[in-house]
């Protein structure tokens, strides 16, 4: 049995003689951990906020859920990733309940998609719309086990891949939820894990619903986050890319798609004599598809100013203006017919606003484009988040707001991180890692590879990945900064090896993870998706080998932006932002070696700019104290002391 809340302070829990150690076995104190707990103890009392780096190792879930347990504060986490929400709430939580007793109540809320939708389950069944045998047995059992699960968390039914157009059938979202008209709302799991969220003292989130809260607020559909004195935020690194996203806006081919497959549907319920919103909408997604035809002229992806005055994109441009225009004059006589009418004529409303806003963006903004075999998306993005997301902030009120991660400082600054959110003069702190980086791991800076740039480079950096492999016997990630340099060390490893290749965009990310860690000297290959948020702990990886610094492509047409702006006003853009941003991912990728004491490996850095640029210089000096070498012997003889105590490792989202 636990010890109250009330009889304890972080130190009792967390230190030397901390009750937590009768709950884990091998329970090691350490002095980070309980340093940033008592941190944010202190900060919570105080009502003042933190940015805090805490390098990997540490335990930073617990560093903040143990003073969040001990506080009197109503609290909500915020994670960057659904599975760190999983847990958080299945597993390091309850942990934590058994060690301090207390009475506060604990939820869990994820993004209304990820909740079957009773009304949409029943509808479609009865429908009987699946005219394979699998598809309609697979729906079967997903509206039975929909009867006795108690959160209809979709990720529970594993029937379904996650990605499977099956879900569209199953789940709602804000478009097409009917509300407080749902025939359904008693068995509402949306409706029941809101209401548990607004009672609960410890509320888990992520920060897509963080975001999406704002949003609610601002349209005047009130709000599905409780009042809370402390936010906390892990995996912050990620919050002004994730800000950009919701303070912007989209219209994509396939919104218009499903908009339209929504609206005929609508009318066959509501209005079946009629025939004519079939007809528009018919029209309308051909001109979506006219205006994708039109985009195939022009780079993948860019600035809309780049190709706004072209003819024909002109002329696609203008015609799906008029054919929302006739589909929306066609709905506005029929919305009193069904809910489902209306619901989808507000849409279309929506969507029409957000192609005119796309069209007109002004100088704090961007629009652009992007297209890929059977689809596009026209974005209207901002060129700061800051002010949006003080203002967001300052709406909730916060006592106190907290922002955590591994990686939040460049070149031992927190200056860029702070900038981007409009953290004006909040206190920062950074906790060093337990590891012992001078004995587990080994930092290689191969001197004999030529710039990046140079036309020698894909063949001499292939041979060196083919020489580290086999030293390592597999058990290696190799990590990239473009997909053509993936896919070309792809195919000269296969003609050179034969360890098990895994290789990006072959195989969903958390299969390609799971084949790692059961394989036999498995080698993964993986761009910018695999360089954060993946925990392979144990011998299992031995070496994370990356091409090049990974600066990102001024081509992207907002961050291009961004940079001329900063340029434009005096700045330097490549040493303000580009090198920051540079620094913190290599921390990220480098991080993904070293995970727990036991951990022993080599990172392989294959950019020669690391000693000859001062900035080089500058982003080795922010990465963990590694023993270097330039000496392929000498990474040679250490990778032959590697793989003595072989163990499966189990692989994990980051959660320490």
């Amino acid at each position: 049995m636990g010890a109250l809340a009330s009889e304890l302070d972080v130190s009792a829990v967390l230190g030397p003689d901390g009750i937590i150690g009768d709950y884990i076995d091998d329970f090691e104190p350490r002095d980070s951990q309980l340093g940033m707990a008592a941190l944010i103890d202190e900060a919570i009392g105080l009502g003042e906020s933190r940015v805090i780096e805490a390098s990997t190792g540490i335990g930073k879930s617990f560093a903040y859920l143990v003073p969040a347990f001990l506080s009197d504060a109503r609290v909500v986490i915020s994670t960057g990733t659904r599975n760190l929400q999983d847990q958080l709430f299945e597993k390091d939580i309850p942990l934590i309940r058994r060690a301090i007793v207390s009475d506060k109540k604990v939820a869990l809320l994820k993004g209304r998609s990820n909740y079957c939708c009773p009304q949409r389950l029943q509808r479609y069944r009865a429908e009987d719309r699946f005219k394979s045998r699998e598809m309609a047995s697979i729906f079967a059992a997903l509206a039975a086990w929909s009867e006795h699960t108690e959160s209809g968390d979709i990720g529970e039914f594993a029937g379904i891949p996650e990605n499977d157009s099956l879900w569209y059938y199953a789940t709602s979202n804000a478009d097409n939820c009917l509300g407080g008209e749902c025939p359904e709302i008693d068995r509402c799991f949306v409706l029941k894990a809101r209401k548990q969220a607004m009672d609960a003292d410890i509320l888990v989130i992520n920060h897509h619903l963080y975001f999406s809260d704002l949003a609610l607020k601002q349209d005047g559909f009130g709000e599905i986050l409780p009042d809370a004195d402390v936010l906390i935020f892990d995996e912050a690194h990620q919050l002004p890319d994730i800000a950009g996203n919701f303070y912007g806006q989209q219209v994509t081919m396939r919104q218009i798609d499903l908009l339209c497959r929504d609206i005929i549907e609508a009318e066959i319920a509501e209005a079946a004599e009629s025939k004519a919103l079939r007809k528009r909408c018919n029209r309308l997604e051909q001109c979506a598809a006219d205006l994708r035809l039109a985009l195939r002229s022009f780079p993948q992806k860019a600035e809309w100013e780049r190709i706004q005055n072209a003819p024909a994109v002109r002329q696609a441009v203008t015609s799906l203006q008029q054919a929302i225009d006739a589909l929306d004059d066609e709905l506005e006589p029929m919305v009193s017919r069904g809910k489902e009418l209306g619901m989808c004529q507000r849409r279309l409303r929506a969507l029409k606003a957000a192609l005119q806003a796309f069209l007109s963006a002004d100088e704090n903004q961007v629009s652009w484009y992007e297209l890929n075999e059977r689809s596009f998306r026209l974005a209207q993005s901002p060129l700061e988040v800051a002010q949006a997301f003080h203002q967001q902030l300052e709406l909730a009120d916060f006592r106190s707001v907290f922002f955590t991660s591994a990686t939040l400082s460049s070149q031992q600054s927190f200056s860029y991180y702070c900038d981007r959110l409009g953290l004006d003069g909040i206190d920062c702190a950074s906790f060093d890692s337990p590891f012992d980086y001078e004995k587990q791991a080994l930092l290689y800076l191969p001197a004999q590879l030529p710039d990046p740039s140079d036309e020698r480079y894909p063949l001499l950096f292939g041979e060196l990945c083919r020489r580290l492999v086999e030293a390592t016997e597999g058990h290696c990630f190799i990590l990239f900064t473009s997909y053509r340099m993936l896919s070309w060390c792809a195919e000269f490893l296969r003609a050179h090896l034969d360890y098990p290749l895994l290789v990006q965009g072959e195989l969903q990310r958390n299969e390609l993870l799971h084949q790692f860690v059961q394989s036999e000297n498995p080698i993964l290959l993986g761009t910018s998706s695999f360089w954060e948020g993946v925990d392979v702990k144990g011998d299992q990886l031995r070496c994370v080998i990356i091409d090049k610094l990974p600066f990102k492509s001024p081509q992207d047409p907002v961050y291009r932006k961004r940079l001329q702006r900063v340029n434009q006003r005096g700045g330097n853009a490549f040493v303000e932002v580009q090198i920051p941003e540079a620094t913190i991912s290599l921390r990220q990728g480098v991080g993904r070696l070293i995970r727990d004491v036991g951990d022993s490996g080599i990172v392989a850095l294959c950019d020669n700019r690391l000693n000859s640029k001062a900035y080089g210089r500058g982003m080795l000096a922010s990465l963990p104290p590694m023993r270097r070498t330039s000496d392929l012997d000498e990474v040679l003889e250490f990778a032959a002391t590697l793989g003595s105590d072989l163990s499966r490792a189990a692989v994990k989202t980051e959660s320490a």
